[in-house]
């Protein structure tokens, strides 16, 4: 298998191995699943856990591997905290994903200087590229929730040039607008599908 088609390769697959988590944004932002903070983390702790097994199976550097899933945590406990009612988010925000799985709570932070520093490895890890790109397309604000739009968006831009730069033209993690009805359907949709069409309100 040649360079091109392996980075393609990788980056389908980091995409599928999102796509659990991607839906389960998507839910949550349309209100659509249970609004109990303990049965919420129980299932994404199981998707978190599920994601963390495939990325060891397909033998991803334990960097790449920690990063991704720092991210994912990151995305779901911002998610969880803004679309749980008032009386479970402070239930949600004493145990969150981060400090279960890595013992801290600033991945609004992290996870921006963790993309700063891997747009400047070269060779970049497309693959890590491919998994900010979708974190952020689901809409992660992290430390540019407030005032910060125009940041994140041209960092979402660069990671979408240097993955598509890395190899074949690739479709960007852009989320558009859809209505609560075509939820039910969306797991019938491949990775790439749910990525584009999955709806974050914006705050």
């Amino acid at each position: 298998m040649n360079g091109t088609t392996q980075r393609e390769s990788d980056g389908a697959s980091m995409r599928a191995l999102l796509r659990d988590t991607a839906l389960e944004v998507s839910l949550l932002s349309q209100d659509a699943t249970e609004r109990s903070a303990f049965d919420l983390r129980e299932r994404c702790l199981r998707i978190v856990d599920d994601f963390d097994r495939a990325l060891q199976v397909r033998q991803c550097p334990r960097d790449v591997l920690e990063d991704a899933v720092y991210a994912q945590c990151g995305l779901l406990d911002e998610t969880a905290l803004r679309c749980l009612p008032e009386d479970e988010r402070s239930k949600w925000d004493a145990h969150p994903l981060q400090v279960e799985r890595f013992g801290n709570h600033d991945a609004g932070n992290r996870v921006y200087e963790r993309i700063a520093l891997r747009l400047r490895e070269m060779p970049p890890k497309v693959v890590l590229l491919e998994c900010y790109a979708a974190v952020l397309g689901l809409g992660f604000l992290g430390r540019y929730a407030h005032e910060g739009e125009p940041r994140r968006a041209e960092l979402a831009a660069l990671l979408n040039e240097r993955i598509q730069r890395a190899g074949p033209q690739r479709r960007s993690f852009i989320i558009d607008t859809v209505s609560g009805t075509r939820l039910a359907w969306l797991r019938r949709l491949s990775p790439w599908a749910i990525a584009g069409i999955v709806s974050v309100p914006q705050p």
